[in-house]
């Protein structure tokens, strides 16, 4: 075997490496995204009857796994009910108390099986003449009581599904590497 060729043979199994190393990354995280809320992230309401959350996925229904939880001014909860699941909509009915910024705390598992979480706020400002629907309760409807977290990558400043996606992907680059050298050197001796 020629050197030319021997050069061939290592520059495609480090390209295959690469491609492979690539693709265990991208797939590793690949988690649901949240696309859409109702009330808007940010947003004053005047009136509410229930939180909404639209996922780019169907998230799934694992049994005590999907919270939505609406903390009031008061830290007090006002979502009536455990949240519903219908397709990549997640819904829970709440009864607002006074005015003032709220608090949405939502935790759902991805189709891809692994469990994202979240928080945004948005204004509650009735007009005059409402009465607070609700006294809040200290306790969430559902679940133990979330804390705030983000969709964001871990404080590393990515998944850890993306670390070992990579990591993955090194070995196996490094494997395919050494293995090309080692057949180009075979066949030399």
């Amino acid at each position: 075997m020629t050197l030319r060729h021997r050069l061939t043979a290592l520059a495609a199994s480090l390209g295959v490496g690469l491609v492979l190393a690539t693709a265990g990354a991208t797939a590793a995280s690949a988690h649901d995204t949240l696309e859409n809320t109702d009330p808007a992230k940010g947003s004053t309401v005047k009136s509410l009857s229930s939180v909404a959350l639209t996922f780019s996925a169907d998230p799934l229904g694992t049994e005590g796994a999907t919270i939505i939880q609406v903390m009031g001014p008061d830290k007090k909860y006002y979502e009536t009910a455990c949240p519903d699941l219908n397709g990549p909509v997640v819904s829970s009915p709440v009864a607002l108390g006074g005015a003032g910024t709220y608090e949405v705390l939502w935790r759902v598992v991805s189709s891809d099986g692994h469990p994202i979480s979240g928080s945004y706020t948005f204004a509650y400002a009735p007009d005059g003449t409402a009465t607070p629907a609700a006294a809040g309760s200290v306790k969430p409807v559902c679940g133990p009581a979330a804390t705030a977290t983000t969709e964001a990558p871990a404080a590393g400043g990515a998944d850890p599904g993306l670390w070992i996606g990579l990591g993955i992907g090194a070995v196996v680059l490094i494997g395919v590497g050494v293995g090309a050298w080692a057949l180009a050197r075979g066949r030399k001796n």
